[in-house]
């Protein structure tokens, strides 16, 4: 069988499906959508089996995985492996069966090859694929931790598969948490933040404490976020650390993620005596204002008017460190109050 890794080499799939090619993007929002009509699918399925493009056959591809089409396309499908003209249309054809329910023993070889490429998404994918055919190979469990970034209904099944209870899940994603790859510690972080047990909450606090890369941070910010309550405790105590270190900022952005659950906190802070909890207080402030101003802010807030609202029973007292503040607290202190009069 050829190997896909010599077909892929080339090719940097991003995380996004962003591309270049006109043509794919005018059908992107397609693929991107969270419903299809039949004749819609029809349209995907149909890129999928005419381009010879890479990326708009992965785009298509992973839309058939997330959104799986009518059993009638399953001999188009299967045409696509028996012909093998194509290894990624092949591989893919491979996923989509198999994530329909239409998944056979013959795939086996198909995904392992997959699952050798230098491509981590295709990784991702063939993992989830092969860990419902061979539950009991958990040689790959690091890329079906690392497809729930893509798919994660797909991803979920999989684990499903691969472990017996949520106990089992935990430990499979402790044992990525700590990896050397930031895209499969972003996968736990986001993972870990729908899980809300105490021991995934754990977790992430003991990786918001070790996070340097921003983009993990972001994650375990929002994962943090997601069951506010709880983590509330855990990130106002990063208050208190050094406003320079990671730590800081990863609990900073978590505040800022919390929107209104965090206001009254952050008041008590900026209130403090000491001023490096002032300045953690500010910037949690500054990021929450920019939390709100985003369009998708409605997903991190019940009552985004209302959270405004309160954020801007602030304004007193971040303007006074605006005005009376040290350097470091001024700087911090006008930097939040230009974020929150974009919510004006």
């Amino acid at each position: 069988m050829k190997k896909l890794t010599v077909f892929l080499g080339m090719f940097a799939f991003s995380a996004t499906f962003a591309v270049a090619q006109d043509s794919l993007t005018q059908v992107l929002p397609l693929l991107q959508a969270q419903t299809r009509t039949a004749q819609e699918t029809q349209q995907v399925v149909h890129l999928f089996r005419t381009t010879q493009d890479p990326e708009a056959v992965f785009a298509a591809g992973a839309s058939l995985v997330r959104i799986a089409p009518d059993k009638v396309y399953e001999p188009a499908l299967f045409n696509e492996i028996i012909s093998a003209q194509n290894p990624l249309k092949s591989a893919f054809s491979a996923i989509i069966l198999t994530s329909m329910g239409s998944g056979y023993e013959e795939f086996s070889p198909l995904l392992l090859d997959a699952l050798h490429s230098d491509q981590p998404i295709l990784r991702a994918y063939a993992a989830g694929a092969y860990a419902l055919l061979r539950p009991a190979d958990k040689a790959y469990t690091a890329d079906v931790v690392r497809l729930y970034i893509f798919d994660p209904a797909l991803a979920q099944r999989a684990a499903n598969a691969l472990t017996a209870d949520t106990p089992a899940l935990l430990t499979l994603l402790k044992k990525q948490a700590a990896s050397e790859d930031p895209q499969l510690r972003a996968a736990v972080a986001a993972w870990l933040g729908t899980l809300h047990t105490p021991q995934a909450l754990a977790l992430l606090d003991k990786r918001a404490k070790k996070e340097t890369d921003s983009s993990v941070q972001t994650q375990l910010a929002m994962s943090l976020a997601s069951w506010p309550e709880q983590a509330l405790p855990l990130a106002v105590k990063g208050l208190s650390l050094p406003y320079t270190k990671p730590a800081a900022t990863t609990y900073d952005l978590a505040l800022g993620f919390m929107t209104g659950h965090s206001v009254s906190a952050l008041k008590t802070a900026i209130l403090s005596t000491r001023s490096n909890e002032r300045i953690n207080a500010l910037r949690a402030a500054a990021y929450m204002a920019g939390v709100l101003a985003n369009p998708d802010g409605f997903a991190y807030s019940t009552d985004r008017t209302f959270d405004i609202h309160l954020l801007k029973g602030l304004l007193p007292q971040i303007t006074a460190l605006a005005n009376n503040g040290s350097a470091e607290e001024k700087k911090y202190a006008q930097n939040t109050l230009a974020q929150i009069e974009k919510l004006l």
